[in-house]
């Protein structure tokens, strides 16, 4: 008997159709039980197919911020739903809350629609985006890298870079007209990663050649193929360095004895228990995290301190005063010093307060969990605002008020470590905190203590919450040189 393939094949994609509307059903009644379930959370109304997204403008990356805001103040509740079309999204806005949901073993989003999915193609899977155990191995073995003693030996190099910036701000100021300063501070926050991580001098403040292009800001580019290929241009970038670093070390490994070990030789030589080092990828990813990271977020907050000292002209002046008690007769900030500044740190923090560099993260919940006595299905994208916490009225006194002395030892508000979040908390805290920190107050400290900073009243700016805290329209500051 003959076989009739036109039934076999009939009857195949007849099954295969079935299997696929199976599949699909049971993803629609999985999705229906997740939104029952979130639909207990405090939300503000919103359209049954739209959502929120009706007040949620495709062009403007403060509407979301705006509608969050609104959510907060008007629930007064410390988690919140928002609903982008028919895509619940819990929103977290206290520190009480954010606590919770940082024990619940949170991975990174890297869903389909998750942005650390994205930023893969850029950076990998290094400590930003991994999960696991794969970070918690990568964790530890990273963790030396950042050490104080480390971490001083760049505290030359930072000085150095910062004059540079300095001599160009002196430059762009000498008609008397205002200077946008957020392209100049992108460019040396670049400069100091690259040469204290790489010990690469990329001179960026001096030119940028297309095969060094690493600026973070075109990842966002609209097309796909766009996006493609400006990360092999930043990948390839780093890809070269480390290759030639590593044939370095294998030729000759006493080099590292003869120069301050950087973050690219830490991550060439460490090893685990097992005596097993990080593969090239691994490598690589790590490399290109760590520039990302460190250029982007600390260029941000450099850039909002110096607007806040512009439009805070009397705390500007007693920063200026603790510099230079600090100070003395030095230019340059040494190791010894970054510890005693006061009133410069506290500026420093309200400034991170106020304007957030990162202002919120997205992680997902493998197992259902419990948060604040709300169900929170498996698989769920979970917001952790820093954000909407800094600026919750319940958790900061006159959390809209710009007052650096919140943070004074003796004065500040009383608010545990969740509260504060510029770097995050808890176990996936920022790794290199202490390096940007070290970054700003050196920055800011030789730019007080050169200048003085005021406000363009012709200018506005505001905020533009992306992956970082940007400025919608740069920051544009008259630069006076000061007499010392």
């Amino acid at each position: 008997m003959e076989l009739n393939w036109s039934s076999l094949m009939f009857c195949g994609v007849v099954l295969f159709l079935g299997y696929i509307s199976a599949q699909v059903f049971n993803l629609l009644v999985s999705f229906n039980r997740k939104c029952r379930a979130l639909r207990k959370l405090p939300q503000l109304p919103s359209h049954w197919l739209y959502g929120h997204s009706r007040e949620i403008n495709a062009e403007s990356s403060k509407s979301f911020l705006n509608v969050s805001m609104r959510a907060m103040e008007e629930l007064d509740a410390k988690v919140f739903l928002i609903w982008c079309g028919s895509f619940p999204f819990v929103q977290i806005c206290h520190p009480d809350t954010f606590k919770q949901a940082n024990h619940k073993v949170l991975t990174k989003d890297t869903s389909l629609a998750g942005p650390y999915r994205l930023l893969r193609e850029f950076i990998g899977e290094g400590l930003l985006g991994s999960n696991g155990k794969k970070w918690e191995r990568n964790r530890k073995l990273l963790t030396p890298a950042f050490h104080f003693h480390i971490l001083s030996e760049y505290v030359s190099i930072m000085n150095k870079t910062v004059d540079v910036l300095m001599d160009k701000l002196e430059t762009a100021a000498a008609n008397g007209k205002s200077v946008d300063v957020f392209p100049y501070i992108c460019r040396s926050a670049l400069d100091i990663l690259v040469s204290c991580s790489l010990s690469y001098e990329g001179n960026f403040q001096d030119y940028r050649k297309p095969w060094q292009l690493v600026d973070f800001l075109f990842y966002l580019s609209p097309t796909g193929r766009e996006l493609k290929r400006l990360c092999k241009t930043s990948r390839s970038f780093t890809e070269s360095i480390i290759k030639t670093r590593k044939e370095e070390l294998e030729k000759q490994p006493s080099i590292k004895e003869k120069r301050c070990l950087d973050f690219l030789d830490m991550l060439l030589t460490v090893r685990d228990e097992q005596g097993n080092g990080l593969t090239f990828g691994e490598i690589h990813d790590e490399v290109d995290t760590f520039t990302f990271a460190g250029h982007d977020t600390t260029a941000c907050t450099i850039d909002w301190t110096m607007y806040a000292l512009g439009l805070h002209r009397e705390a500007q002046e007693l920063v200026y005063q603790d510099v230079c008690e600090v100070l003395g007769d030095e230019t340059d900030v040494k190791t010894e010093h970054l510890g005693k500044f006061s009133y410069l740190v506290q500026f420093i923090k309200e400034a991170m307060r106020y304007y957030s560099p990162v202002p919120g993260f997205t992680r997902r919940n493998e197992h259902p969990i419990e948060i604040d006595g709300y169900e929170i299905p498996s698989g769920t994208g979970i917001n952790l605002q820093p954000y909407l916490i800094h600026h919750n009225k319940n958790v900061w006194q006159e959390h809209n008020e710009f007052r650096p002395e919140r943070f004074d030892a003796d004065h500040r508000d009383d608010n545990e470590i969740y509260g504060f979040l510029p770097f995050s908390a808890g176990s996936r805290n920022c790794i290199g905190q202490v390096f940007a920190m070290n970054e700003v107050k050196i920055t800011i400290a030789k730019l007080v203590y050169k200048f003085e900073i005021m406000k363009d009243p012709d200018h506005e700016t505001d905020i533009r919450p992306e992956i970082v805290m940007r400025p919608s329209n740069g920051i544009k500051l008259f630069l006076k040189k000061r007499q010392n």
